[in-house]
């Protein structure tokens, strides 16, 4: 077994060691299914408590962390937990580039022709309602059957011009 050692990260003048001893348990079950991809009404469910209780469980946890996002505390723990190695938090915000469009909040993405076609990746579960999805996979799949058409014709008009 390989043990890998842990970077020294400062946290608000702890390290990350300290920073995750000082969550409760409840905190590191609720990052737990926050890294996991869960909403705060499935973890609610999950724990039996109410999705503003988990609400205050996150963010209590974000303050003790001083991460801005659910998904920065969820990785700082899981990472953690794991034994892996994590790289310092602070940074120079000027140093960092302009996100990518996909990792752009859903409402500041730039739109492409191609884009409205296809459903949103990741992000928040259930963001949608099982109308619009199955409309999008109905979408998805029409969208297949016609390349598959314009495949076979392409196919079949290079077998008849080489016969």
């Amino acid at each position: 077994m390989r043990i890998i050692p842990r970077l020294y990260v400062q946290i608000g003048g702890i390290s990350l060691d300290q920073a995750i001893l000082r969550l409760t348990e409840r905190q590191k079950a609720c990052l737990r299914l926050v890294g996991r991809g869960y909403t705060s009404k499935q973890i609610g469910r999950q724990l039996a408590i109410s999705p503003a209780t988990v609400d205050n469980h996150v963010r209590d946890a974000l303050a003790t962390l001083q991460v801005q996002s659910r998904a920065e505390a969820a990785r700082l723990l899981v990472d953690w937990e794991a034994g892996l190695p994590r790289a310092p938090i602070a940074y120079d915000a000027s140093a960092v580039e302009a996100p990518a469009p996909h990792d752009q909040p859903l409402g500041q993405r730039r739109s492409t022709w191609w884009a409205s076609l296809v459903p949103p990746l990741g992000g928040e579960r259930r963001q949608q309602s099982t109308r619009a999805e199955l409309f999008a996979i109905v979408q998805i799949a029409a969208i297949g059957f016609f390349c598959l058409i314009v495949l076979t014709l392409g196919i079949a008009l290079v077998l008849w011009l080489i016969r």
